[in-house]
Formats: C-alpha cells, sequence, structure tokens
C-alpha cells in the first residue's frame, strides 16, 4: 500500500491559521451577542435600605409610676430597613414575568422583622411581600404577599416621604381601629387587636391577587386587590379586598382608595377593618405640595377616626430637602382622645444613595389622647401616666440605599 504525504507550503498554513483564527473570532462575537441578548431578556436585582440614628422622647414610657423621657440609639426612624430581590424574565410580546421578595430588619441590632405577633406577620422572612407575577401592555397580576392599593395610595399622598417620625405614617400605625377595649391592656398592647397590628393589615394582604393598570393611560392609573381566607366552608372568612385609582394632570395629582377586611383573626366573618383616603398632591416648580384625608373604622368595636393630613417639601438645592406636615386627628368616638401632630424636617444627600437626615415633631394630645410623635414613638394607652401627655420627638440619622 502506497501512503501518499500532502506538502503545505508555509504560507497555505498561514492562510489556514488566520481562517481558523477569524472563525473563533466570529464565533466569540456570536457568544457575546446572545449573552448580552439573555442579559437584557432577565435581570435579578438586590436592593435594600439601612437607616439608623439618635432619637430623644419626652413621655416615652413610665419611671417610678411617673411619665419620663428617653434618647437612644434606634434604627428605622426615618425609613424601615430593608433588603430585597426583584426580577424580570422577557419572554416576548412586551410581557415579563416578575418577582419580588423583601425583608424588613433592624440595623440597630440585626434582627429580622419576621417575629411580629400577628398570624398575619409571624414567622415571614420576608414580612414585607413576596410575589410573582405577570407584567404585559393590558396591565400586570401580581400573586402573594402584596402591597395594599390603600398603601399604594396614602404613601404617594405623603410628599415627606412616609417617615416613621411625624407622618402620614402615623396615622397608619396609630389608629384605634383595631383595638378592642374589652380586651385586656396587654391583648390591646400586643396582641390580635393592637394597633400595630392593625397598621401592618393596612399595608400587606397575604393569600392575595392584584391586578394593575397599564401605568398612565390618559393619567390614570390603579390597582384592585382581593385577599382569599383560606378557610374550608367559610368563603368570607378572614377575606380582604382593596382598591385604588389615581389621575395625574401636568402638575396637579389626585388619589383615592378604600380598603375593606374581615376579622383577620378568623374567629367571626364580621367586618372589622374599613378605610378610605382621598387626596391631591401640586407642584409649584420645586415646591410640592399635598393634602389628604384618611378614615379608620371597625363596626365591631365602633373605632371612628378622621385624619387631615396637609404638607410641603421644598427641594431647596440638588442636595437639600426640607418638608413640614400638620395633621389633626378627630375621634369621633371619643372626642377628647383627639389630637394635632406638627412636623418639620430638613434632609442632605452626600451622594446620591447616602444622606443625612433630621426630624423635630410635637404632638398635642387632648385629655384622652394617645397619639405619638414617631411610629414607635406612641404613649402607652393603658397607662394613665402617658394618656392625654404630649410627646416631642428629635431624630438625627443617617440612611443609604444599594
Amino acid at each position: 500500500m502506497v501512503r501518499r504525504r500532502q506538502w503545505i507550503s508555509r504560507d497555505d498554513r498561514s492562510r489556514a491559521h488566520r481562517t481558523v483564527a477569524r472563525s473563533l473570532g466570529a464565533l466569540g462575537v456570536l457568544l457575546g451577542t446572545a449573552a448580552q441578548g439573555a442579559h437584557a431578556q432577565s435581570s435579578v436585582t438586590l436592593y435594600g435600605l439601612i437607616d439608623a440614628g439618635l432619637v430623644y422622647r419626652t413621655n416615652a414610657g413610665v419611671a417610678d409610676g411617673k411619665s419620663a423621657s428617653a434618647i437612644s440609639f434606634s434604627g428605622n426612624n426615618h425609613a424601615t430597613s430593608r433588603w430585597g430581590l426583584i426580577g424580570f424574565e422577557d419572554i416576548g410580546g412586551g410581557t415579563q414575568i416578575t418577582f419580588r421578595l423583601e425583608s424588613g430588619f433592624n440595623p440597630s441590632s440585626g434582627a429580622g422583622d419576621f417575629s411580629l405577633p400577628f398570624p398575619n406577620a409571624t414567622s415571614s422572612l420576608f414580612d414585607r411581600g413576596a410575589i410573582v407575577g405577570v407584567v404585559a401592555p393590558w396591565g400586570a397580576v401580581k400573586l402573594g404577599r402584596n402591597w395594599t392599593p390603600l398603601y399604594d395610595a396614602y404613601s404617594a399622598a405623603d410628599i415627606t416621604g412616609f417617615s416613621l417620625t411625624g407622618s402620614l405614617a402615623n396615622a397608619v400605625f396609630q389608629n384605634s381601629s383595631n383595638i378592642n377595649p374589652a380586651l385586656p391592656a396587654a391583648a390591646v398592647a400586643t396582641g390580635a387587636n393592637s394597633a400595630v397590628n392593625g397598621g401592618f393589615l393596612y399595608q400587606w394582604l397575604n393569600n392575595s391577587v392584584k391586578y394593575e393598570l397599564p401605568a398612565n393611560r390618559f393619567g390614570f392609573s390603579g390597582s384592585a386587590l382581593y385577599s382569599f381566607g383560606g378557610t374550608a366552608g367559610e368563603f368570607q372568612n378572614k377575606q380582604a379586598w382593596s382598591a385604588n385609582l389615581n389621575w395625574t394632570g401636568g402638575q396637579l395629582e389626585l388619589l383615592t382608595a378604600y380598603y375593606d377586611a374581615r376579622d383577620p383573626t378568623g374567629a367571626t366573618n364580621e367586618n372589622w377593618l374599613r378605610a378610605y383616603t382621598l387626596a391631591v398632591k401640586y407642584t409649584f416648580g420645586i415646591v410640592k405640595t399635598a393634602f389628604d384625608f384618611i378614615k379608620f373604622r371597625n363596626p365591631t368595636t365602633g373605632a371612628n377616626q378622621n385624619y387631615y393630613f396637609t404638607a410641603v417639601a421644598w427641594q431647596i438645592t440638588p442636595a437639600l430637602r426640607v418638608t413640614g406636615n400638620w395633621m389633626y386627628l378627630q375621634d369621633l368616638k371619643q372626642s377628647t382622645a383627639g389630637a394635632n401632630l406638627y412636623r418639620l424636617g430638613g434632609e442632605y444627600f452626600l451622594s446620591k444613595r447616602t444622606s443625612l437626615y433630621t426630624d423635630v415633631a410635637f404632638v398635642d394630645n387632648k385629655p384622652r389622647g394617645t397619639l405619638g410623635a414617631g411610629v414607635n414613638s406612641s404613649p402607652v394607652s393603658s397607662n394613665a401616666a402617658t394618656i392625654g401627655r404630649n410627646q416631642t420627638a428629635i431624630t438625627v440619622g443617617m440612611r443609604t440605599t444599594f
């Protein structure tokens, strides 16, 4: 058998090498383009916020049977510290699959906010929301532990940033709609009927389906949510629903929302928590103004409170913002439990992510009033030494986002 040997010249080898190199280069470009396309089609983002500082409060508690002041290092004075994950996957036709997980924590101790006493929040790692859904040209559908449309409305109405010191947040977390006066003081402070738990119910709802309108269609936006009770044989047990509708036209914005929830403990099917809000916002150049009205009711206890809130925000420079607000509490069940809240705040941005802030809030309570100057600084409603006392809260702190 004769073997034939083919000789390849040096020029032929060079041309072959150049051909292989060009082919590998083309393949690299192709793979790089494919990778970029895949990256553009789906994404997962880690985000968060950390807020901590010093707080001084008058009538912060009781010492030797008398009302006493306190100064402390505290987290979450201006905003709730949290971390979360949000993701999108493009499946074509302008449609995306989305998810969001968010968990709150206290930077002063590192503890998570998933040890709350109420069943709808206890042991919830992602206490601030856990949803999966679809975003499309016709709107969005989100399933899981959703933000309520009521929250979407009143948090947007608060141009001061829904600060946890002396803002509209005080109305949400200190209203009496979830308090049953027939229960012992301990239950009012920490149990299923505590004011704090009522506030959390207005913020998020478990086992819910939420539909959101496409953004800014003819100036309108809004959403509707339904929460399934999940009790066998009791379709209405623990159910809740909420909806909002907003309109924006130039410098004017109108917001409205409603909320209705049955007994969240499941012990009865009675209507328990009801609330609605109406708000208007108007912008004058670098100055924003807003007015908001919120009503909180509980038909089972007769609780009926109106909150009137007006605020202004002045962006003096790109780095410096000053805000002020006044809130009036009208208690229709117990007129002597009303109050006025005043707040002045300033925030200086060191960068796009980090700012220094200070807030000064003062509450003028009527003889039976228990409104506090901060979300976490309400006088203890069961203690005679603090009921009807006025309160001043001063906070100085830092917050950063990532």
